[in-house]
Parts: structure tokens; sequence; C-alpha cells
């Protein structure tokens, strides 16, 4: 049996807001951290959520995001 992997707040805030900052694309962002695309998903909804002490200012920041891919 495998063990499960633990991450800190902190780094699953530092890799949702690497993604939504546009630095790397959510494949490069998984690879790179041997996570998968459906946990970088739940995360980035917990993220949106403020689930990760981010506050309001998270979903602001989801919401801003979505918004300039629907004008792109």
């Amino acid at each position: 049996m495998k063990n499960q992997r633990v991450f800190s707040m902190e780094f699953k805030r530092q890799v949702v807001e690497e993604l939504l900052n546009g630095e790397s694309r959510t494949v490069q962002l998984c690879r790179r951290h041997n996570i998968s695309v459906g946990l970088l998903n739940h995360w980035k909804r917990r993220y949106a959520h403020g689930k990760f002490s981010n506050g309001p200012a998270g979903e602001t920041a989801l919401k801003d995001r979505i918004g300039q891919h629907e004008v792109s």
C-alpha cells in the first residue's frame, strides 16, 4: 500500500496561484510536482472558496482570471 503524500497549504496556494497567474499550464504544473490534474482542479476550487487562508481576494482573482479568458 502506498503512503499518501501530504502537501502544505502554502504549497497548494503557491501551485494554484502559479496556474492562475498564467506562469505555467495545468499539465506543466502537474508533471513538475507529480500531481494529478484532478487534484490540481480540486485545489483550484478550494482556493476559489478561500479554503487556503487566502480570503475572498482569491475568489475575486479567480473571477478576474475567468473574465480575461472570456474576453479573449
